[in-house]
C-alpha cells in the first residue's frame, strides 16, 4: 500500500468508485436505472430536415432517402443488403456541422463513418466507428461542408442499413468557418481561485498538456480568458484534468462583467471536451456549478476558437511529446477489451485502464520493466494512443503493437514522458498492444487512469458472410454426395476445415449453407432454430474453406446447392459436424496441464473424460463410469460453496466469492466443475425491463440483444447459469408473479421466450460460450396461479405454445414451478414432484434436456428425483433432517444415473471441464459498458406506453417555467426492478425525479419535488412497490390507495395538469382517476434506465410505441365477484384464457374455439378499460 505521507503533485488516492462498488455489486438487491446524459444545450439548428437526400441505394420505392430527412419518425430509408452503402443529405449552403443524430431502425451499422464535403466528391472524415450499437446515436462531430453523409462498411444483420431520421445540426452562413488557431493561447487568464501556486490560472492557456489550473473544493468556480478584443466565438476546447466540472457553463463577455451562456450542461464527463458555441466577445469563461469530483476544478488545458482570423496570431507551441487528441466522438477500439499486465498494485487492475472511466486506473508494481497488454480482438490498423497518467507516470517507456502477442514492433519511443495526458500519432498494424515501461518519474509504480487505442479493427476474421436471410433446407436433398468433413465428424485441429462434395455435371456454381448463429433470426416463426442455414459462398470448385474462424458448436449442420447455368438446382444430403478447439486454462487450482488437456482427477495421464478431442458422449460416459453412487447424487444438489462436490451454486456472488467456489470445485477427487445460477432474470449487472414490459416493447430483435448482453456479464466472471426466462403467459390478472411473464398473448410471449434463449445461449443451442438458460415455471403457471394450474385439455394448448418455443430456441433446461395441475395430475403433488406432469413434458413435448426443480422443501427431494426431476433446485446437502444416504437408497441407480447423464452432458457442452474460470480480477470493469447501458435505455423506451394525452405531452415549456414531480414512485429506484435484477444506484441509476431534474436542466426548466411555485405542470409518479411471490399490496386489491390517489386529486383540484406515471407490474384498475388526469403513462417494471427513459419521453425526445401486454380491467368486478377472494369459486374472469375481461359467455366460448383449433386469438373481445395493445404511437 502506498504511504499516507506521499505528498502528490495531485490528489493520487482518488478512491476508485468501481472499486468499492463492486465490492457491494451482488450483495445489493435493489434496483435503480443508469445515468442517461441530458444533452447539453449549445446554439445549433436542425439543418437536414426537407433537404434534397440521396443514397447508394434503396431496398424499395416505400424505403425513400428522403423518409430519413422528413422529420416523420414512421418512415425509413433502407438500403440494399451490401456493403458498402451511404446516404447523403445536401445542405443547401456550407455550414458548420456540430452534431448528427441517427436514429436506427434494426438494421443498423455496426461500422460506419459520419463524412463532410464542400462539393459533394471530395469527402472528409468527422466521426468513425466500428462498434455501432444501433438505437438513436447522438454524436458530436466538428467539420464543415454543404454536403453531410452516413456512410456504413459494417453491417450489423443480414439487411441493409436502415434510418429513421437523420438529422444534421449546425450553424449557416458567417459562422460557418470556424478557425483552427486557438484565440486563448498565452493571453491574460484569471481564476476564481487556485489550489496552490503550481497551478495557476495561466497554465490552462500556455500550450502545455503538462501543466494545469486547479481550482479551490468548492462550488462556484470560474476561469476567464481575455483575448485582448471582441471575436466571434465558435468553439471551446476543455482538457480536464480528473477533477472535472458536472455542471458548467461556457460564457462570453464584452466588458467581463456581464455574462452571457454559450453552452450550458448538468451530466459533464470530463476528458476532452470540444464544444461547438456560438456568441460574441472579449472574454471567455467556463464557470462551473458542480463538481466531478470531492475536488475543485482542473483544466489541463482551455482553448477558445473564433471565426475571426485575421491578425497574426501568437506561435503555438508544440508540446513534446503530445500532439492532437483523437477527434471528439472517436471510440476507442480498445474498450473493454481483454487485457493482461506484468502486475498489479491494490485493486487497481489491469482493465480499470480500459473501462472508460477516469475514476479507476492501473497501477503496476515499484519496478522499472512492468508492462500493459491489450488484446483488440482482431488485426487491427492503429492510428493513435492516449496515455491519461496518474501522478505515478513515466519518463520511458516505448509502445508495441504484435499479431501474436509474442513478436513485437514499436510504434513509439520516448525517454521524456511528460505525464498528464499524452495524445499520439502513431501507425501500426497488429492485434495487441502492449506499453511497456523503462523508467518511472517516481519511486512508485507505473498508473494510468485510461490507455486508450485508436483505429480500426478487421473484423472478417470472426464474421461469416451472411448471404441470405436464415432459412430451412430444401425439401429435396440427397441429389448428390458431400465429402468431408465426415458425418458427425469433431474437429479438433482448425477453425476453417474444408467442406467438399461430389461434383455435379452442368454446375455452373455452388452454393454452401450451414446453420451458422444468427442474431437475427424471425423469432416469431415456429420450427427449431438449429434447422435454419445461411447461405455462406457461391463458389465454382467442389471445396470450399471458411473465410473466417468457425466458433465452438456442437451441431453444425451444412448442405450445398449446385446451380446449372439455367438456374436449374439439386441439393446434397445434410451432414453434421461439431468444432471445439477451447482455451485450457492454467490456473494455480492444483489442476496440470497434461497433452494439451487439464489433468482434472490429479494423476498425470488424461483419461477420457478429460481429454476435450473426444466426443462429448465419450467423456460423459468415461466419467460416469468413474465416480461413486454418492459423487453422482451430488452432483444433483446445490451449495458447492459448502460441498464442492455438489454440481451447482446459487448465484449472483461476488467475483471473488464466486472464483473460490469454482477453485474448491477443482480440488475433488475427480475435479467436477458446478454451475452457478441465479434469479438474475432481467439482467447480471446491467438492468433491463421484466419480460412483461418487454412484451409491451414486442422488439424481439432487442430481446436477443439483451439476452445476449447478460451472456456477456456472466462469463466475464464465470457465471454460466440464470434461473430464467419465464415462458409463462399471463391470464389470471391475480396471480401476482404475472410481472415476470410475457403479457396474455402467447405468440409474444413465444417470440421473446425464443429470442431470450437464444440470446443467452449465444446461438441456436447450448454451447462453450453460453449461458444456461433455465426456462421457467413448468407447465405454465400464468393459468391460476402457484397455489395451482387450472386449464383443461383445451386452454392447456396455449400455455403450452411458450414452452415449445423454448425448445424449438434449444433450451436444455427446465423448472417446474411449485403448482400442481388439476388437468395433468388431478389431485396430485407440485410439478417438481408429479411424474405425470413430468412425463407429460417429455412425452407431448418431446423434451430431452434438464428438468431442474423450484426450491422444494428436503422431504420432496426424493420425490421429485423419482418422478424425473434432475436436479433439486437450491438443495442444501446439509439440511437438518437430510441424509445423502437416505437419499441414494431410497432413488434407483437407474434414475440417477439417468439424472447425472444429463448434467455432465450439459456441462461438457458449456466447455467448463477444460475452461472453468472467469477473470474475478479484471471482468467485473467490464460491466455495465455504456453500450449495456444503451441497450436498457431503449428497451425502456420501447415498452413505455402513452395510455391517455390530453395534448400536455409533449412537454411544452419555457426556460424558466416551474414542474412539480410527486408520488412516492417518484424516488423510489426499486419499483424498477425485482429479484436479484438491480436498480444500479453504484454506477449512478437515476430515480425519475433525478432523471426529470437531470432532463429538464437542459431546458432550464425548474424542477420541484411535491410542491413548487406556480407550477406549469405537475408529474405523479404512482404504483406498487417492488415484491417477488406476494403482491405488496392486498392482492384483492389492484388499484391506487387512497393516498397516492388523494395526489392526483389535488393537482387537478389546483388546475394543475396532471401526468400521471404509473409503474404497472400487473394488471391494475385505474378507472377512479383515469378521466382526471391529463396524460397517463406506464412503465412497467421497466429496468435500471427507466428514470431516464420516462424523462426523455416527457420532453418529446422521442415518441412513444409501447402497447398494454394485458386488458385493464374497468373495475374489480370484472375480476372478483363483490367482496371475493382469489378463488376459482369467486373469480368473474377465466383464469386460463386471454382477452375475456368483461367478455361474455359467448366470447369466451369463441375464444376457446380459437385456441383449440389451433389458431391465432384475436385480441378485441370482452369490455375492458384499455384493450390489450393500447397505447398511442404518436402525440395524439
Amino acid at each position: 500500500m502506498r504511504s499516507p505521507a506521499r505528498p502528490p503533485a495531485r490528489p493520487p488516492g482518488r478512491a476508485p468508485a468501481l472499486r468499492a462498488a463492486i465490492g457491494l455489486l451482488l450483495a445489493l438487491v435493489g434496483c435503480v436505472a443508469v445515468v442517461q446524459t441530458a444533452p447539453a444545450s449549445a446554439a445549433a439548428t436542425l439543418l437536414s430536415q426537407g433537404k434534397p437526400a440521396t443514397a447508394s441505394s434503396v431496398e424499395n420505392a416505400g424505403t425513400p432517402a428522403s423518409a430519413a430527412v422528413d422529420g416523420n419518425p414512421g418512415t425509413r430509408w433502407s438500403s440494399a443488403a451490401s456493403d458498402p452503402q451511404w446516404l447523403q443529405v445536401d445542405l443547401g449552403t456550407t455550414a458548420s456541422v456540430s452534431q448528427v443524430v441517427l436514429t436506427w431502425e434494426t438494421a443498423y451499422a455496426t461500422a460506419f463513418q459520419v463524412q463532410v464535403s464542400a462539393d459533394g466528391s471530395s469527402w472528409s472524415p468527422v466521426y468513425s466507428t466500428t462498434s455501432g450499437t444501433g438505437g438513436t446515436q447522438t454524436l458530436t462531430v466538428s467539420g464543415t461542408g454543404r454536403y453531410v453523409r452516413v456512410y456504413g462498411t459494417a453491417r450489423a444483420t443480414g439487411y441493409g442499413y436502415s434510418l429513421w431520421e437523420f438529422q444534421v445540426f449546425g450553424t449557416t452562413g458567417a459562422d460557418a468557418g470556424c478557425g483552427a488557431v486557438n484565440a486563448a493561447l498565452n493571453r491574460p487568464a484569471t481564476a476564481s481561485s487556485t489550489e496552490n501556486a503550481g497551478t495557476p490560472a495561466s497554465a490552462a492557456v500556455d500550450g502545455d498538456a503538462g501543466t494545469r489550473w486547479s481550482s479551490a473544493a468548492s462550488d462556484p468556480q470560474w476561469l476567464q480568458v481575455d483575448l485582448g478584443s471582441a471575436k466571434s466565438v465558435c468553439k471551446v476546447a476543455l482538457t480536464w484534468e480528473t477533477a472535472y466540472g458536472k455542471a458548467f457553463q461556457v460564457q462570453v463577455s464584452a466588458d467581463g462583467s456581464s455574462w452571457s451562456p454559450v453552452y450550458s450542461t448538468t451530466s459533464g464527463t470530463g476528458g476532452t471536451q470540444t464544444l461547438t458555441v456560438s456568441g460574441t466577445g472579449r472574454y471567455v469563461r467556463v464557470y462551473g456549478t458542480a463538481r466531478g469530483t470531492g475536488y475543485g476544478y482542473s483544466l489541463w488545458e482551455f482553448a477558445v476558437f473564433t471565426t475571426d482570423v485575421t491578425g497574426t496570431p501568437s506561435p503555438t507551441p508544440t508540446p513534446s511529446p503530445s500532439t492532437s487528441p483523437p477527434p471528439p466522438g472517436t471510440t476507442p477500439i480498445s474498450a473493454y477489451k481483454q487485457v493482461t499486465a506484468s502486475s498489479y498494485e491494490g485493486g487497481n487492475a489491469p482493465a480499470a485502464a480500459l473501462d472508460g472511466r477516469t475514476t479507476t486506473r492501473w497501477s503496476s508494481l515499484y519496478t522499472d520493466n512492468q508492462w500493459l497488454q491489450v488484446d483488440l480482438g482482431g488485426a487491427a490498423t492503429i492510428t493513435g494512443l492516449t496515455l491519461n497518467w496518474e501522478s505515478a507516470y513515466a519518463t520511458g517507456y516505448h509502445v508495441d503493437v504484435s499479431d501474436n502477442g509474442t513478436t513485437w514492433t514499436p510504434v513509439y519511443t520516448t525517454t521524456t514522458g511528460k505525464g498528464g495526458v499524452e495524445n499520439l500519432k502513431v501507425s501500426g498494424k497488429g492485434r495487441y498492444v502492449r506499453f511497456a515501461g523503462t523508467a518511472r518519474a517516481t519511486g512508485y509504480g507505473y498508473s494510468l487512469w485510461e490507455f486508450q487505442v485508436f483505429g480500426t479493427i478487421d473484423t472478417s476474421a470472426s464474421t461469416a458472410p451472411l448471404l441470405s436471410r436464415p432459412a430451412k433446407a430444401p425439401a429435396t436433398t440427397g441429389q448428390f454426395a458431400l465429402s468431408a468433413p465426415a458425418d458427425h465428424a469433431m474437429v479438433t485441429t482448425t477453425r476453417r476445415p474444408v467442406l467438399s462434395w461430389a461434383a455435379v455435371p452442368g454446375a455452373a456454381h455452388y452454393e454452401v449453407w450451414i446453420n451458422i448463429s444468427r442474431t437475427d433470426y424471425d423469432f416469431t416463426a415456429a420450427g427449431r432454430l438449429i434447422d435454419l442455414y445461411t447461405k455462406v459462398a457461391e463458389p465454382t470448385g467442389t471445396s470450399y474453406t471458411p473465410t473466417w474462424d468457425v466458433s465452438d458448436r456442437w451441431t453444425y449442420k451444412w448442405f450445398v446447392v449446385a446451380v446449372s447455368g439455367s438456374g436449374t438446382t439439386t441439393t446434397s444430403n445434410i451432414r453434421t459436424f461439431s468444432l471445439y478447439i477451447p482455451d485450457i486454462e492454467a490456473v494455480d487450482d492444483g489442476v496440470n496441464v497434461v497433452d494439451g488437456a487439464r489433468d482434472l482427477n490429479k494423476n498425470g495421464t488424461i483419461e477420457p473424460y478429460e481429454d476435450w478431442r473426444q466426443p462429448v458422449e465419450t467423456r460423459v460416459s468415461d466419467l460416469l463410469g468413474r465416480m461413486t453412487t454418492e459423487e453422482k447424487a451430488y452432483q444433483m444438489f446445490y451449495v458447492a460453496q459448502t460441498y464442492p462436490q455438489s454440481g451447482w451454486h446459487f448465484g449472483p456472488a461476488l467475483p471473488a466469492d464466486l472464483h473460490k467456489v469454482l477453485l474448491g470445485a477443482a480440488g475433488t477427487r475427480l475435479g467436477i466443475p458446478p454451475v452457478s445460477a441465479g434469479d438474475t432474470i432481467a439482467g447480471y449487472q446491467t438492468t433491463y425491463p421484466l419480460q412483461s414490459a418487454l412484451a409491451a416493447g414486442k422488439d424481439y430483435a432487442l430481446d436477443y440483444r439483451l439476452g445476449d448482453m447478460q451472456r456477456r456479464e456472466e462469463l466475464e466472471v464465470g457465471a454460466r447459469g440464470v434461473l430464467g426466462p419465464l415462458a409463462e403467459v399471463g391470464t389470471k390478472v391475480l396471480y401476482p408473479r404475472i410481472q415476470e411473464g410475457n403479457g396474455e398473448n402467447a405468440d409474444v410471449a413465444a417470440a421473446q421466450v425464443r429470442a431470450l434463449v437464444a440470446g443467452l445461449q449465444g446461438g441456436p443451442e447450448l454451447n462453450p460460450g453460453s449461458v444456461l438458460a433455465t426456462v421457467k415455471h413448468w407447465p405454465g403457471e400464468g393459468a391460476g396461479g402457484e397455489a395451482g394450474i387450472t386449464y383443461d385439455g383445451v386452454t392447456i394448448k396455449y400455455h403450452m405454445i411458450p414452452f415449445r418455443a423454448a425448445i424449438e430456441a434449444g433450451a436444455v433446461n427446465i423448472m417446474p414451478g411449485y403448482a400442481g395441475s388439476s388437468y395433468l395430475d388431478p389431485g396430485g403433488p407440485g410439478a417438481g414432484d408429479s411424474k405425470p406432469i413430468l412425463d407429460y413434458l417429455r412425452t407431448n413435448l418431446g423434451y430431452t434436456g434438464l428438468i431442474t426443480t423450484d426450491w422444494l422443501p428436503y422431504s420432496g427431494w426424493v420425490n421429485a428425483a423419482n418422478a424425473g426431476s434432475d436436479v433439486m433446485g437450491g438443495a442444501d446437502p446439509g439440511t437438518a433432517g437430510f441424509s445423502m444416504a437416505t437419499f441414494v437408497s431410497s432413488v434407483p441407480i437407474a434414475r440417477i444415473n439417468d439424472a447425472v447423464t444429463r448434467i455432465l452432458r450439459l456441462k461438457f457442452q458449456l466447455g467448463i471441464f477444460d475452461h472453468p474460470y472467469g477473470d474475478p480480477v479484471n471482468g467485473p470493469y467490464r460491466f455495465h459498458q455504456p453500450s449495456y447501458v444503451a441497450l436498457a435505455n431503449q428497451a425502456a423506451r420501447e415498452s413505455i406506453t402513452l395510455l391517455k394525452n390530453n395534448g400536455v405531452l409533449p412537454l411544452k415549456l419555457k426556460a424558466g417555467d416551474n414542474i412539480v414531480v410527486a408520488g412516492p414512485r417518484a424516488t423510489d429506484g426499486t419499483a424498477c426492478c425485482i429479484w436479484t435484477s438491480y436498480f444500479h444506484q453504484e454506477y449512478g441509476s437515476l430515480t425519475l425525479l433525478d432523471a426529470i431534474r437531470a432532463r429538464a436542466s437542459a431546458a432550464g426548466v425548474n424542477v420541484y419535488q411535491d410542491t413548487g411555485p406556480s407550477p406549469k405542470l405537475a408529474v405523479v409518479a404512482v404504483g406498487e412497490p417492488t415484491y417477488t411471490h406476494a403482491t405488496a399490496w392486498v392482492k384483492e386489491q389492484p388499484y391506487l390507495p387512497a393516498d397516492q390517489l388523494a395526489v392526483i386529486q389535488s393537482f387537478h383540484n389546483q388546475g394543475i395538469p396532471v401526468v400521471v406515471v404509473m409503474d404497472l407490474p400487473r394488471p391494475t384498475v385505474i378507472a377512479d382517476w383515469n378521466g382526471i388526469a391529463d396524460a397517463i403513462v406506464m412503465t412497467y417494471r421497466g429496468g435500471e434506465e427507466v428514470g431516464p427513459a420516462t424523462a426523455s419521453l416527457l420532453f418529446g425526445d422521442y415518441t412513444p410505441r409501447g402497447r398494454l401486454p394485458w386488458q385493464l380491467p374497468r373495475s374489480v368486478d370484472q375480476v372478483l365477484k363483490p367482496g371475493g377472494t382469489d378463488t376459482q369459486a369467486d373469480a368473474v374472469e377465466d383464469w386460463n384464457i386471454p382477452y375475456d375481461l368483461g367478455a361474455t359467455a359467448a366470447e369466451r366460448a369463441d375464444i376457446r374455439a380459437h385456441i383449440d383449433a389451433g389458431q391465432t386469438v384475436p385480441t378485441t373481445y370482452g369490455n375492458p378499460l384499455y384493450p390489450y395493445g393500447a397505447g398511442l404511437q404518436g402525440w395524439q
